[in-house]
């Protein structure tokens, strides 16, 4: 299941006077189909309705459906993985005692099931012209300046799609 992350966290706090430490991974997908699949595997296993909207409810915006919900994983996967990200692994949804969705990665032979990781865009570690000062950069000769800002005329745009 290929799954973007848009949310880490970290829960802490005491229960029963022990410590403990919970990193999960908050998740969305666009396909109708997987949401149909999950609703389907959950009430299967008795879960309501009302429970299965709880843990992963449809989201709009701008026309676009998306789907999230909280993905529990080791410190591994949690430490190697960033925001925004897209993460493909086997998931597993199980019910507690209590009637309430746990989504976690698959393991087997003490590895976690994920089968692929791309990074996010935003991880930009220079520039095409390989200078990384941002204080040398070079703006074209036919450049105009908008309001203290150097933009370039739309004839010009170099559009990579």
């Amino acid at each position: 299941m290929r799954l973007k992350i848009v949310k880490k966290s970290i829960k802490e706090g005491i229960s029963n006077g022990n410590p403990y430490c919970i990193k999960s991974l908050y998740v969305n997908f666009k396909e109708k189909e997987v949401y149909g699949k999950i609703l389907n595997h959950l009430k299967e296993k008795g879960v309501g309705e009302d429970q299965i909207l709880k843990f992963c409810k449809p989201n709009e915006y701008n026309g676009n459906t998306t789907y999230a919900f909280g993905l529990n994983c080791s410190d591994f996967t949690f430490n190697k993985v960033e925001q925004f990200g897209i993460l493909d692994a086997k998931i597993i949804f199980a019910i507690n005692d209590k009637g309430y969705i746990n989504a976690r990665i698959q393991i087997e032979n003490k590895k976690e099931q994920v089968l692929a990781y791309e990074a996010p865009e935003s991880n930009v570690d220079g520039w095409a012209n390989g200078d990384n000062n941002a204080n040398s950069a070079v703006v074209s000769d036919n450049a105009i300046k908008v309001s203290g800002v150097n933009s370039l005329p739309n004839e010009d745009l170099d559009i990579p799609f």
